[in-house]
C-alpha cells in the first residue's frame, strides 16, 4: 500500500494503524452549571405534582424497550443527576405542521426562471472536498506487529480476526499490510502505549505528566490492555509532581480516573473525599471512562452530607422558637434570634438551601457553621449564662470532613 508510514514501530510489521483526528481536545469541563441550577429547581417544584405519572411513565419505557427495571432510577437524586448530564445535548428545533389551509402568509417571492443551459444538479461542495482532503494529508500512520496486537489487546485481536472489514485470515496477514483505524487519540500516548506492547522497554519514559497519565490509560482502558501498563503503574504514580489537588478541579478527576484505572485503594479514597467534600456543584466524568455509578454514588454522598447539616441547622431552629432547647424562655429566645442572625449572615436562612446544592460544597458549609458567633450575656446575678446550649460549637457536633470511597466495596457493587 503507498503509504506514507509516520512511526514504525515494527518496520516489519503487517499492521497499519490510521490515527484520525490525532491530538483531539482530552477530557474537557462540559455542562452549563446555571442551566443545571435552573433546570433542576424547577424539576424540584413539580416533583411531589408527577411523582406518581412519572412511576407510570417509568414503567412504560421499561417493557418498551426491554431492559426491565435496570433502566428505572430507586431514587430522585440520581434522576436529576443523569438529567443534568445530559443537558449538554444539543437539542434540534422541531418545525410545526403548516395549517390544513396553508401557510398564512400570502406574499411569497415570485419563482426565477432558471435558464435552459443553466445545469440544476447540485454542486458538490468544495469545502467537505477541502475538509477531507485536509483529514486525510493530517493522518497519522503507524506501522506495528499483528501478533503483538493480537497478544496484548482483546480489542485488537477481533479487528484483526473478527467480522468487521479490517479483519482478515492470519495467512493474509502475512502476505501484505492490513490497515485499521483510530481516532482522536493523543499521538505521544498512544505510541507509548504502542511501545509497550512491542516490548520496546527503552523508550518508555520513567516520568509522566498527569495529563499523559491520564491519556495513556484512557486509550489502554478502551483496547482492554491494561495489564501490559500495570507494570509501569508504581513507577509512573510515584513520580507525579505535586500532592493532589486540595480543591475540586479537573486535575483531580485525573486523579480520580488514573486510581480508578489502576485499582489504587489509597489514592481514590483520598481523591473521592477531597472531590466530595470541595465540590460546589455536580460532580461530573469530564467524559472519561469512569463509571456512571461511581460518579452518581459521589454526587449522592455530597449532597446528603450539605443536606444534613442544613436540616441540623432548620431543627435547632426549630427547637429554640418552641421551646424544647434553651434552659429559659430568655435564653431559647436570644439564641433562636443570634442563630437566625448568623443563618442570614451566611446565606443559609433565606432561601433554603436546596439540593443540589449548587455553588456550595460541603466544606464551606462546615467552615460557615463553625464560624457562627456565639451570644454572651450576664444574668441578673451578674453571673455569665453558660447553660449547654449557648454555644454554637456544641449545637452542632460532628462536622468532620467527608470519607472517601473504599474502592473495593465499589468494586464489588
Amino acid at each position: 500500500m503507498d503509504r506514507t508510514i509516520t512511526h514504525a514501530i515494527d518496520p516489519d510489521g503487517e499492521v497499519i494503524i490510521i490515527l484520525c483526528n490525532a491530538n483531539a481536545h482530552f477530557a474537557e469541563c462540559y455542562g452549563d452549571q446555571d442551566a443545571i441550577a435552573e433546570m433542576l429547581a424547577q424539576e424540584a417544584t413539580v416533583e411531589e405534582k408527577d411523582h406518581v405519572q412519572s412511576q407510570v411513565e417509568r414503567a412504560d419505557d421499561a417493557a418498551e424497550d426491554g431492559w426491565g427495571s435496570s433502566v428505572k432510577q430507586s431514587k430522585k437524586s440520581k434522576k436529576n443527576l443523569k438529567k443534568a448530564k445530559n443537558k449538554s445535548r444539543s437539542f434540534v428545533p422541531i418545525e410545526a405542521d403548516e395549517p390544513e389551509g396553508g401557510p398564512v402568509d400570502e406574499t411569497e417571492p415570485e419563482p426565477v426562471d432558471v435558464p435552459v443551459d443553466v445545469p440544476v444538479d447540485v454542486p458538490v461542495d468544495e469545502s467537505t472536498q477541502k475538509t477531507d482532503q485536509y483529514q486525510s494529508e493530517n493522518n497519522v500512520y503507524i506501522q506495528v506487529s499483528a501478533k503483538h496486537l493480537m497478544l496484548a489487546s482483546p480489542v485488537f485481536k477481533s479487528l484483526l480476526t473478527g467480522p468487521w472489514k479490517e479483519s482478515v485470515t492470519f495467512s493474509q496477514l502475512q502476505k501484505g499490510s492490513v490497515e485499521i483505524t483510530a481516532e482522536s487519540c493523543d499521538v505521544d500516548a498512544f505510541l507509548i502505549l504502542l511501545r509497550i506492547i512491542h516490548c520496546q522497554f527503552n523508550h518508555i519514559p520513567r516520568k509522566l505528566s498527569l495529563e499523559m497519565l491520564a491519556k495513556i490509560t484512557v486509550i489502554a482502558d478502551y483496547y482492554e490492555c491494561k495489564e501490559v501498563v500495570r507494570f509501569f503503574c508504581d513507577m509512573w504514580i510515584e513520580a507525579l509532581e505535586g500532592a493532589y489537588p486540595k480543591e475540586y478541579s479537573r486535575d483531580l478527576i485525573l486523579r480520580l480516573w488514573i486510581a480508578w484505572f489502576f485499582q489504587h485503594s489509597s489514592q481514590f479514597k483520598a481523591v473521592t473525599s477531597i472531590a466530595m467534600s470541595h465540590s460546589d456543584g455536580l460532580i461530573i466524568n469530564l467524559r472519561l471512562p469512569i463509571p456512571d455509578r461511581v460518579i452518581d454514588k459521589m454526587n449522592l454522598r455530597r449532597q446528603e452530607a450539605i443536606e444534613n447539616v442544613i436540616c441540623q441547622l432548620y431543627e435547632k431552629q426549630d427547637a429554640f422558637l418552641y421551646g424544647t432547647r434553651g434552659c429559659c424562655f430568655e435564653c431559647s429566645s436570644i439564641m433562636y434570634g443570634a442563630l437566625s442572625k448568623n443563618m442570614q449572615s451566611t446565606g443559609l436562612l433565606s432561601p433554603k438551601p436546596i439540593t443540589p446544592f449548587l455553588r456550595m460544597s460541603y466544606n464551606q458549609l462546615v467552615q460557615k457553621v463553625s464560624s457562627f458567633k456565639s451570644p454572651t450575656w450576664y444574668q441578673s446575678s451578674y453571673r455569665l449564662h453558660s447553660c449547654n446550649d449557648v454555644h454554637f460549637l456544641c449545637l452542632f457536633p460532628g462536622l468532620e470532613p467527608l470519607n472517601g470511597f473504599d474502592l473495593p466495596e465499589l468494586i464489588m457493587e
